[in-house]
């Protein structure tokens, strides 16, 4: 019995996983060092968050993709409620710092209840997408558009919820996932081409408001902060405003740059990086590790993505092929972005990068998904 179970489990799959649980506890450690802030409350915060990671994968891994996708919708719309709770339940101190209610307080812990909604918003649009194609086997140009109207009318909540709560970062995640699910499910190109074309003008029209007086007037009565307009800003030209709105870049650039090819050297002062716990990790990798182990840490990711994905296509099921691009697609935009801040190439948004960023929401519910990838190969 317990050699066939042994046989079944994914090692494949589990090795970047819990590599990236041991990167995370190191990454935290430096990072916490380097602040000069508490070190051990810091690691054991990590390591226990990572061993809750770790329990509730494999908790769900037991659990079928069927059972998931059929109580999909009430995940929704729990999922929706809890993040509705914010505008009464909110983390005061959290929303003394951010000016945003997005955390909510549990005992000495913050909850991010977007965190938890990525998941269910994942299971919930895959499973409406398996419905609607089980219902038309004759995909056309105006089926799929019917198809679009009513999905993006379901997402409407979340997207609502994001924009009230002033989540931009975020609410680009869940729009990588349904251009995902829009992919792999085949959807006519007339239509990916024209929301591409409208995606592509509503970025230089946003660039056009940010860099103006009269469209920064219409971004603040469509409740932007100027915070979000700074960042845009100082992705443009960063050196430009080093010593202002861009001083988090810059100082990430610098930090990146120290590393060098193999890691900062111990008689070399280190940089100091504002949130670099969260949002700059990956200034710890790249200064403590230098390019070596950024690269190293870049492609553990895809060799993660490519396990998940290979485990989904050998089990022949659509429903978990479509579970598995939305969830891989959705930690890519979130890695492409945090990583692509932290070198200058795109505007600060606020998203964590995967795993390895502060926060133990984001690692509870990256094992819940986790655990549904590695149980894909106990539903056929």
């Amino acid at each position: 019995m317990w050699r066939r179970l042994s046989n079944e489990f994914n090692y494949s799959l589990f090795l970047p996983i819990f590599l990236f649980y041991l990167i995370s506890i190191a990454v935290q450690f430096l990072a916490a060092e380097l602040d000069e802030v508490n070190v051990k409350e810091v690691v054991l915060k990590q390591v226990i968050f990572c061993l809750l990671s770790r329990v509730v994968m494999v908790a769900v891994s037991k659990v079928k993709t069927a059972s998931l996708l059929r109580y999909a919708p009430l995940f929704y719309i729990l999922s929706l409620g809890v993040m509705a709770l914010l505008y009464w339940f909110y983390d005061p101190a959290m929303y003394q710092v951010t000016n945003t209610k997005r955390w909510l307080r549990l005992g000495r812990f913050s909850f991010q209840p977007s965190e938890l909604m990525k998941l269910s918003f994942i299971l919930f649009m895959v499973r409406f997408t398996l419905t609607e194609e089980r219902s038309d086997q004759q995909r056309k140009l105006k089926s799929d558009l019917h198809y679009l109207k009513k999905i993006l009318l379901f997402s409407l909540p979340t997207f609502l919820l994001m924009f009230m709560q002033r989540d931009f970062g975020t609410s680009l995640v869940f729009i990588a996932i349904l251009g995902a699910l829009f992919i792999i499910s085949g959807m006519h190109w007339k239509i990916l081409a024209t929301i591409t074309g409208i995606g592509g003008a509503l970025g230089g029209t946003l660039l056009v408001l940010v860099f103006s007086k009269w469209g920064n007037r219409l971004l603040y009565s469509l409740h932007f902060k100027t915070y979000q307009l700074d960042r845009v800003r100082a992705w443009a030209d960063p050196f430009q405003y080093k010593d202002s709105i861009a001083y988090q870049q810059v100082q990430s650039l610098y930090a990146i740059g120290s590393g060098g090819l193999f890691g900062r050297e111990a008689e070399q002062a280190s940089v100091y990086v504002p949130v670099r716990e969260s949002d700059m990790v990956f200034t710890v990798v790249a200064e403590n590790f230098g390019f070596i182990g950024s690269t190293f840490v870049i492609f553990l990711y895809f060799y993660l993505f490519y396990q998940i994905l290979s485990n989904a296509i050998k089990t022949n099921n659509k429903a978990n092929l479509y579970l598995a691009i939305a969830f891989v697609f959705g930690l890519l935009f979130q890695i492409f972005e945090n990583i692509g801040a932290a070198i200058g190439i795109l505007p600060l948004t606020g998203i964590p990068l995967p795993i390895l960023s502060q926060g133990g929401t984001s690692l509870i519910v990256l094992g819940l998904g986790f655990g549904m990838m590695l149980g894909f190969q106990k539903r056929m």
